[in-house]
């Protein structure tokens, strides 16, 4: 929506294009911003995409002529395509609702009373797998429409669901993992968890259909897949290796900055940040605990920002500044057993990512733009990793640079004008063997 306005032809003006979104009612507040009007309410667009399209595949779309027909009320609307009827069941929502400030859950209550008015409730069982594939099934709770941490349900009441055991395999065997549907871990509600002392239980009940996932354990890090889940299936098979960057298995970071340690502990919703300029060249050095070199194969970074606080340059109540975050980097290495890894000219350089590592474009860096991303090393053997930075999304990504306008009363280049240029942050680094 609006690619005309910001030359996104994939998003337009929001994150994601709605009728590709993985978003769902788990992820309040997972864009960078936090909880916010416009980015969460794309968890409420991609969930009406769906629901209008399972409208249409029912009951077809329609010729122009029976368009125009039922537009003009000259067809009963039960006698319409799919789209008019879920038209007229969205209309019907918003009057039975007795104000704006609803949240998901009493909007979704809303259009299947509607159904139930005006259809006898003959859709009832397609609504309600639509909105349990995005996270408003059946025991979908919120407390009031600024629940930041509402209670998810993938579950439908007129369908056979599947109920799912957690079961991490791997390194993370017998390990306490956390289960997200989606792409986001950061502000959003899991689902599962085998770790015992926690309430929510190692199984989630789930309509039959294709998820991505994120499953998070500490010793761990993240690892993001997607999965088909049927009716009859019974577990959720998830091999994970072990995290050798992990605070959890004893790293440590030093280096430029402040917040080094939020680098390794596991989590996208901290972050570690330099704002001295220039951002190239600023780096954090992972001592991996080991007693010995370890194998690395493979790092995992994300770049991802979150709401600002006290002490960051953009004060407390607002946003980390989206063009502040990682664009490329490099990864160094040393072997204690060899080299004195106190010394800068230990380090040989391992990896180099692409400039565009974290591909943010036209208009903005975005959430997407940001989460973890998976990059293979060529197998190196180390005590202590060194995370370099390359370039900012400020003054690495070719959209931002040069003058962005024809004002020349505005300098409008983000590497050399705007009073961000000389920060930069990462949320996640974390190393695998494979």
């Amino acid at each position: 929506m609006g690619g005309y306005v910001t030359g996104d032809r994939r998003a337009g003006i929001r994150n994601y294009d709605m009728s590709r979104s993985p978003l769902n009612y788990a992820d309040l507040g997972y864009d960078l911003v936090g909880t916010q009007v416009h980015a969460d309410g794309e968890i409420w667009t991609a969930t009406q995409f769906d629901l209008r399209e399972a409208f249409v595949r029912r009951y077809g779309d329609g010729s122009a002529a029976s368009q125009r027909a039922c537009a003009d009320g000259a067809v009963p609307v039960a006698k319409c395509p799919g789209n008019r009827r879920w038209a007229q069941v969205s209309f019907d929502a918003l009057l039975l609702m007795a104000s704006g400030a609803v949240s998901y859950v009493d909007h979704r209550d809303a259009l299947l009373a509607a159904d139930t008015l005006r259809f006898g409730g003959r859709d009832h069982e397609m609504m309600w797998k639509v909105f349990a594939e995005h996270g408003l099934g059946e025991d979908a709770a919120s407390n009031g429409p600024a629940d930041a941490d509402p209670t998810p349900s993938f579950a439908s009441p007129l369908s056979r669901n599947a109920r799912v055991r957690l079961a991490p395999l791997g390194d993370a065997r017998g390990a306490k993992v956390r289960l997200y549907v989606g792409d986001y871990e950061a502000r959003a509600v899991p689902v599962a968890d085998t770790d015992p002392a926690t309430p929510l239980g190692d199984t989630v009940a789930l309509t039959p259909g294709r998820y991505s996932f994120v499953a998070v354990g500490a010793g761990f890090g993240h690892r993001r897949f997607t999965a088909t889940v049927g009716a009859s299936q019974r577990t959720l098979p998830i091999a994970m290796s072990r995290n050798e960057a992990a605070g959890a298995n004893g790293a440590t970071a030093t280096g430029d900055g402040v917040s080094q340690a939020a680098l390794l502990d596991e989590t996208e919703t901290t972050n570690w940040q330099s704002v001295t300029a220039p951002v190239a060249g600023r780096q954090v050095t992972v001592d991996l605990a080991s007693d010995r070199p370890v194998r690395v194969g493979r790092v995992q970074v994300s770049a991802m920002l979150r709401p600002s606080v006290a002490g960051d340059p953009e004060g407390a109540g607002g946003t980390q500044n989206r063009f502040t975050a990682l664009r490329a980097f490099r990864l160094l290495a040393c072997d204690a057993s060899k080299a004195d890894c106190a010394r800068p000219g230990s380090y040989r350089t391992v990896y180099t990512s692409p400039s565009d590592a974290f591909p943010a474009d036209r208009p903005r860096p975005t959430a997407p733009d940001l989460i973890m991303r998976s990059f293979d090393v060529r197998d190196v053997t180390a005590t202590h990793l060194r995370l370099e930075v390359v370039s900012s999304q400020c003054t690495g990504a070719p959209a931002y640079a040069g003058e962005q306008d024809e004002d020349p009363r505005s300098a409008t280049d983000c590497g050399t004008a705007s009073p961000s240029a000389g920060i930069v942050r990462t949320a996640e680094l974390q190393a695998f063997a494979r």
